[in-house]
């Protein structure tokens, strides 16, 4: 096999295996450990932190993820969509990492009387952050319908 054929092997099987154990990740925070948090730790407050530590480092990965697709896509030649679409989820994963997270993490629930609004503001705030998680899971599988076509298209095209 020539090296430039073995070189899109190697990009193939890293795409494959990135966007995979993304959206796995996604998926399992999503339908299990958010939910369980809630349910087995008795203390709603420490459910949350419990959750939001685990959130972080996800979005940390969902925006160095969203990098290497973006590049693997474009270094694979599937186009602008290969790149443009990893580079939002990376973007969205970034928002609320470093935008939604904190604030949310800043409101005191404890003490209403510091701040009559903090429960609404917190609602709000939690409402985005489930948003821009549940559009970056739907737009990683989407991702993976996309290159799973590019495969079959250039499978077709090759013989393979």
């Amino acid at each position: 096999m020539p090296a430039p054929a073995r070189l899109a092997v190697l990009q193939r099987a890293l795409l494959w295996t990135l966007l995979g154990g993304w959206l796995g990740a996604l998926l399992l925070f999503g339908m299990v450990v958010a939910r369980v948090a809630f349910v087995a730790v008795p203390d709603p407050a420490l459910a949350g932190h419990l959750v939001g530590r685990v959130l972080g480092p996800l979005q940390i990965a969902g925006m160095a993820i969203g990098l290497i697709l973006a590049a693997l896509g474009g270094m694979l030649g599937r186009g602008p969509i290969a790149i443009a679409l990893p580079l939002l989820l990376g973007a969205l994963c970034a928002a609320n990492h470093f935008g939604v997270s904190p604030a949310v993490a800043a409101i005191q629930l404890a003490d209403p009387a510091a701040a009559p609004d903090a429960g609404a503001r917190f609602a709000r705030l939690h409402q985005l952050s489930v948003a821009l998680f549940s559009v970056t899971m739907v737009g990683a599988l989407v991702l993976l319908a996309f290159h799973a076509a590019a495969e079959l298209r250039e499978a077709r095209r090759t013989g393979a």
